[in-house]
């Protein structure tokens, strides 16, 4: 009860004092006195060095900087969370945003609008920062603020908060430290997760045309992922499961829009180095131990975070032509595509008919790419010399593919009908898996048999 009236009476004492500095700096004259209403609220938030500005304003206001109140640590804490938590910031916000930037801030000295304007945003709560900023990108014309100067200010402080100082990572710590033990909250946090990535992957698309080509959707989008995959990689070995699972959360809603946003090729040209390189280390170390790897462990959770089947395809159609691009080997292909798939593999109908159906009958990838598909997804071991056989045991799931490739490959109507490049990727596909089975296992598909046979004379005679 203390907690709860202890916690009502500092946000009332924090919406009093955004009252204050908002009025103070309507009937303000001088650019100094917004700096000193703005910087009395500062120092009870942040750990400020009001000397930092003394040397940067008039004789006559300085004193007014050097005396203004400042918190203990725990107090500034109190402030800080009620400030972001509740109404003052989005309040104060719309102030610096709209009539600050236009009618002051071009005459801050740069001290001045580092530690009491930038601030602000900076070491504020990311997710509300984002929140309260992007909405400001699409702005009607207005008689009352610039709205050029506003756009321009935004698109200023978002590639300050979210790029310079790692904001979208520090959005899923953020969220991480939400409450969510009970099923309610579970489904709120989700909501959030899910808003707060929208808005972050929406920037490119609300960005002027002349805004900092860092926002512009390759380099915005680049700059995240490398942003997000550094900083999870290092904090899964110090963070506890719940708080993780909140994290992958995270990047998982930002990789799928990413995706949809049609820009897999940038996502994955940081994916596919990673993990391949990872791979080579370990293959390199003689260390094929994957599946206990903590980094392998990493990765696989990345994969389960993404629950859009879309963004999974994408993912790994975009993944298989850039490792022919990479060169990889057919070693190295396979590990890399069973660290990332092989539980979705065993674990969802959606990735088996992607890799069984999609890439097998609809698709057309490289030859060295179908190879991969078919090793990994159907003959299930790893490409190394003699691990496979004629007269090793079949797969179910081989022969099951045989047959579906057989039954297509042997319709008159594909042949008629089908692109000349897809029949020819069908044709290997069965082909490939034909060179797995021996003539015992063939007779026992006799199905598959018939179809081959029909087939035959459709596409030969």
């Amino acid at each position: 009860m203390k907690i709860r009236y202890r916690r009502i009476e500092v946000e009332s004492k924090v919406i009093e004092k955004v009252g204050e500095v908002i009025r103070e700096i309507e009937r303000a004259k001088h650019v100094e006195q917004v700096i000193c209403a703005l910087h009395s609220l500062a120092v009870l938030l942040f750990p400020i060095d009001s000397s930092l500005l003394s040397g940067s304003i008039d004789e006559h206001y300085k004193d007014q900087v050097i005396i203004a109140k400042v918190h203990a640590a725990n107090e500034r804490d109190d402030w800080w969370r009620a400030f972001y938590q509740g109404a003052a910031f989005p309040t104060l916000a719309r102030v610096l945003l709209l009539d600050v930037a236009s009618n002051w801030l071009t005459c801050f000295p740069l001290s001045a609008k580092k530690h009491i304007y930038d601030v602000f945003f900076v070491n504020g709560l990311s997710t509300e920062v984002v929140q309260v900023l992007v909405p400001h990108l699409q702005l009607t014309s207005s008689d009352v603020f610039d709205v050029n100067v506003v756009q321009s200010n935004v698109e200023r402080l978002l590639v300050l908060c979210l790029l310079d100082n790692d904001g979208v990572f520090k959005m899923a710590l953020d969220l991480a430290v939400s409450p969510h033990s009970e099923d309610t909250i579970n489904e709120r946090l989700k909501s959030v997760v899910s808003r707060v990535a929208h808005i972050v992957t929406s920037i490119p698309d609300k960005a002027r045309l002349r805004a900092p080509p860092l926002l512009s959707s390759h380099l915005f989008f680049k700059q995240i992922t490398i942003q997000l995959l550094i900083g999870m990689e290092e904090r899964q070995a110090i963070t506890d499961k719940s708080e993780m699972d909140v994290n992958l959360s995270f990047l998982g809603e930002i990789f799928s829009r990413i995706i949809r946003r049609g820009s897999s090729d940038v996502l994955l040209s940081e994916v596919t180095p990673q993990v391949l390189r990872h791979v080579r280390s370990c293959l390199s170390s003689n260390t094929d131990v994957f599946e206990s790897n903590p980094e392998s462990q990493f990765w696989l959770k990345i994969m389960e975070a993404i629950t859009d089947s879309y963004t999974v395809e994408r993912i790994a159609e975009q993944l298989l032509r850039q490792l022919a691009t990479e060169h990889a080997s057919d070693i190295e292909a396979y590990w890399v595509l069973w660290i990332l798939f092989h539980q979705l593999l065993k674990s969802q109908s959606s990735v088996r008919s992607m890799f069984f159906d999609k890439f097998l009958l609809w698709k057309v990838f490289p030859v060295c790419c179908l190879q991969w598909i078919l090793q990994f997804a159907v003959f299930e071991c790893s490409p190394i010399k003699d691990s496979w056989t004629k007269g090793h045991e079949t797969t179910n799931g081989l022969l099951d593919i045989v047959q579906r490739l057989a039954a297509v490959w042997s319709k008159r109507d594909f042949v008629q009908s089908a692109p000349l490049e897809q029949q020819a990727y069908i044709t290997a596909a069965l082909g490939l898996c034909l060179e797995k089975m021996s003539k015992e296992e063939l007779d026992k598909t006799k199905d598959a048999m018939h179809s081959i046979l029909q087939g035959v004379n459709c596409n030969f005679l």
